[in-house]
């Protein structure tokens, strides 16, 4: 890894945590450009893009990065993030679909259980909304979610 991916790294996630979006998007956006498979940069760029209300390009910068995902956990991060960015956006069945590729990984069951119930919560799905939300809390109870939201 790069230590000046990194140190672009920091900088943007800084700013992301105090809402200047434009400077986190141009610091994680060099550190991409550095260490294309640099996940947590991917990540965190795709949420500040969908921050300032460019959800599908944050998408896009997740889907770009799911084939160089440098282990399953990375992939299941970038999914569970595109659930996120995906809801911000308005596509709810696509949402859908990204928590579930999420939940193939043990460890994210409380993150998404809690960004379906959000899904389900939009669609009107309220039963299905409460169902996700107990398994939430028994899998944060339990304490099996990796990056819970």
């Amino acid at each position: 890894m790069s230590s000046v991916a990194r140190r672009y790294y920091e900088r943007g996630r800084q700013a992301l945590d105090v809402g200047d979006l434009e400077s986190a998007q141009e610091a994680l956006r060099a550190a991409l450009e550095l260490q294309p498979a640099f996940g947590n940069a991917r990540v965190a760029y795709a949420v500040a893009l969908a921050k300032a209300n460019d959800a599908p390009r944050g998408a896009a910068v997740l889907r770009a990065g799911l084939p160089r995902a440098s282990s399953p956990v990375s992939a299941a991060a970038m999914y569970a993030t595109l659930g996120d960015v995906l809801t911000m956006g308005g596509d709810f069945f696509g949402a859908e679909e990204a928590f579930q590729e999420a939940a193939k990984t043990p460890g994210f069951e409380a993150r998404v259980a809690s960004g379906l119930a959000r899904v389900y919560s939009r669609l009107g799905r309220f039963r299905d909304m409460a169902e996700q939300l107990k398994r939430a809390a028994a899998a944060s109870a339990a304490g099996g979610s990796r990056g819970a939201r």
